[in-house]
């Protein structure tokens, strides 16, 4: 496609000075800040690169010693520190103390449920075969099935560039012995390994009990009910049980924030209204092993009353009666 590598190329004194910035490509929006990708090579190579990132600029960069390019040849990879938002990127490339080539690119880095991405921006998505080019050279980019279902993250092609993503404390199953092609389809074209569907279908196959279709809930959460289990979930892996994207609390009063502005659940005695109910900071008296939260009472699928009480419970009394044992 047009544009699909940005880069300039500086003719001086009958020399040509070639820099790419591989990943991400200008114009798109990425969810994770992992790598930075660049190509930086002539005839001659350049010697050095700098790298700036919404003003903060780099020292050079040397890939010009034969130990370096013994192993990395012309490419840098390194983890960009982006700030939530656009990011403005600008890469130099030196031979000796001169800058010879740069290039600039603008990409959005979506870290956050709150808001959409930019509806003008596409995701940035790498495996098109002539943007792996540069790649092969280190990395297997025409691995077979076989060599796709070995569970090592050592061995298994993947692994090479995707195995810091499962370094979490909670790891979906599939992706934790790199069952990656069962969600990936290995043959999608022009872009391969697209997640097989885009919908909650895929995530029903294994997790049918929390489909609306088989579950027996009179009431439905949202997001459930709209197919947005990303929303809440990390398909591959999270620091929060349940592959939350967030702390459990974080992420519900992310919608239902005019709970955490006024009294919830609160009683009363002798016509004197008591303190509200703690939403976290102390045990679950039915879970003790367990922080109190908003998940401890409401179910985040689904339930037989409107406020999605845990256990199929319908009424508040009952509820309450779990941990408030009279």
């Amino acid at each position: 496609p047009a544009g699909l590598l940005t880069f300039l190329v500086f003719f001086l004194c009958g020399n040509v000075y070639a820099l790419q910035l591989i990943y991400p490509l200008d114009g798109t929006y990425v969810t994770k800040s992992s790598y930075l990708i660049i190509k930086g090579g002539a005839d001659p190579l350049l010697s050095g690169l700098t790298i700036e990132i919404n003003g903060v600029k780099s020292d050079v960069i040397d890939i010009s010693s034969e130990e370096y390019r013994a192993v990395f040849g012309d490419m840098l990879v390194v983890e960009p520190l982006f700030d939530s938002g656009d990011n403005q990127i600008i890469v130099d490339g030196y031979l000796g103390e001169e800058i010879m080539a740069t290039v600039r690119s603008t990409v959005y880095y979506h870290d956050s449920n709150e808001k959409p991405p930019p509806a003008d921006l596409p995701q940035e998505r790498f495996h098109y075969p002539e943007r792996e080019t540069p790649c092969a050279g280190c990395h297997n980019m025409a691995p077979s099935l076989t060599q796709l279902s070995n569970p090592d993250a050592r061995n298994n092609p993947c692994g090479s560039c995707h195995a810091r993503m499962l370094d979490k404390a909670h790891v979906h199953g599939p992706a934790g012995v790199f069952e990656c092609t069962y969600c990936h389809d290995a043959d999608s074209a022009p872009n391969q390994y697209q997640v097989r569907s885009g919908d909650a279908s895929l995530c029903i196959e294994c997790h049918d009990d929390k489909s609306p279709a088989n579950a027996e809930w009179k009431y439905v959460h949202g997001p459930v009910e709209a197919q947005m289990c990303l929303f809440c979930h990390d398909p591959h892996a999270s620091d929060f049980e349940a592959q939350s994207r967030l702390a459990i609390n974080t992420l519900c009063l992310g919608c239902h924030d005019t709970v955490a502005k006024r009294s919830h659940v609160t009683r009363s005695v002798g016509g004197v209204t008591t303190r509200s109910h703690p939403l976290s900071g102390t045990s679950n008296p039915a879970e003790p092993n367990k922080e109190f939260s908003c998940a401890s009472c409401h179910s985040p699928h689904g339930g037989q009353a409107k406020a999605l009480f845990q256990r199929g419970i319908e009424s508040r009394m009952s509820l309450c009666g779990i941990c408030h044992v009279k």
